[in-house]
């Protein structure tokens, strides 16, 4: 559980991004943002200041090491970010408060299209990462 928290994606400076969700509602546009810039952190391999953009929740089960090397890991295999469009974002109903959930479809260098979602939440006056997966 530790890792799958830990997982994230990218790598380079290109960003494109669409405006499409996939429900009717408009998506909150500080929450889309929120994990826009988490996933720049981490495609341009800055793995301090992407740990420091994650709640209290995800340092309870990953220090900042932890969270370096399996990034690294993870990531650096996959390759350059060539692009990456907004797919949705929604809210995932789970105690205490739930989670937002956000998704972009995302092109790698060495790995294609993939999915990559970005789960926050709130902390304090502040939207966090509590989790991030590339699929």
């Amino acid at each position: 559980m530790m890792f799958a928290l830990g997982l994230l994606a990218l790598a380079a400076l290109q960003q494109t991004t669409s405006t499409s969700a996939t429900s009717d509602e408009k998506p909150n546009a500080e929450i889309v943002d929120t994990a826009q810039q988490f996933l720049v952190l981490v495609d341009h391999n800055r793995w301090d200041e992407s740990y420091q953009a994650t709640c209290s929740s995800f340092h309870k089960l990953n220090t900042a090491q932890v969270w370096a090397a399996t990034s690294e890991k993870v990531r650096v295999p996959i390759g350059a970010m060539v692009s990456r469009t907004f797919v949705s974002q929604e809210n995932l109903p789970a105690p205490p408060a739930g989670y937002e959930v956000v998704k972009f479809r995302t092109r790698f260098a060495n790995k294609g299209e993939a999915i990559e979602t970005v789960s926050l939440d709130r902390e304090g006056d502040r939207w966090c990462v509590v989790g991030v997966t590339i699929g």
